[in-house]
Parts: structure tokens; sequence; C-alpha cells
């Protein structure tokens, strides 16, 4: 199972100069999931992490958790 590392999200986001809101604009995944999949609570599907990753233009293995 892929789980996101907050971590690394939050430092590809403040690369970018994102807030939550922005990466939901750019990356077409809603509010509530990226916060839930953050925060463990949801799980992280393959198309979804590639949605977050294109959107912070970075590779998909950058923001998993290894």
């Amino acid at each position: 199972m892929l789980k996101l590392d907050k971590k690394k999200l939050d430092l590809a986001m403040a690369k970018k100069c994102y807030n939550i809101t922005d990466l939901v604009k750019k990356s077409n995944v809603c509010y509530s999931s990226i916060v839930k999949i953050s925060n463990g609570n949801m799980s992280l599907t393959t198309r979804t992490l590639g949605k977050i990753a294109k959107a912070l233009d970075v590779e998909p293995k950058d923001l998993i958790q290894e």
C-alpha cells in the first residue's frame, strides 16, 4: 500500500510556493482527499499520487514513504 510522506509533500509544496488550495486546483484532487491522504486516513491510489506529483513537478517516488 502506498503512503504519502507528509514531510516530503510539504517540502514539494514549499518549493513551488503552493498552499493546499493551489495544490487542489493544480492536481484536480479534492481538498478533503488531500488532507485525509496526508494524514494517513485514506488510501493513496496510484492515480491520485500521479496527479499530485504532476501538479508539483516531482516524481511520484519523491512523495511516498520509504
